[in-house]
């Protein structure tokens, strides 16, 4: 398995840092990997909520279709999502308060195929400036 954790301050606030982070429909502004819905996105997010998206990494493609298992507003958001072949990424987004605004946390576990074998690091250490690329946009987003 490989995993990445990244965080990242803000000077929003964390009701705004909240607002901006579980909005679906926002995704496209800030995630870097993130190639669209490959399904209807609701308005409001629960545990059970299931979307899918396409996902973009370094010129590969896959479909992941993602399951909502933890919905603590305005706090975390995780999902676990599923694509071929056998990959599986669990993916939480959290929301902290701090003195001068907020901190976002994206944690992602990346497992299944060869993600399993030490391809998985490599990838790991390729998504891992995605990542951190996306939760800067995100931070920077009003």
């Amino acid at each position: 398995m490989a995993a990445v954790d990244v965080s990242v301050s803000s000077e929003l606030s964390p009701q705004k840092a909240w607002a901006l982070a579980s909005d679906l429909g926002r995704f496209d502004e800030w995630l870097t990997i993130f190639g669209g819905w490959r399904s209807e996105v609701p308005d409001e997010i629960e545990v059970g909520t299931c979307v899918s998206s396409l996902i973009k990494v370094k010129g590969f493609r896959n479909t992941i279709h993602w399951h909502v298992t933890r919905y603590d507003e305005p706090k975390v958001i995780e999902m676990v999502g599923r694509g071929r072949p056998g990959i599986r990424i669990a993916l939480t987004l959290c929301v902290r308060a701090e003195d001068k605004g907020s901190t976002f946390q994206v944690v992602a576990d990346l497992s299944g195929g060869l993600l399993n074998t030490r391809v998985g690091n490599l990838v790991a250490k390729v998504i891992e400036s995605d990542v951190r690329r996306s939760v800067t946009n995100l931070a920077a987003l009003r």
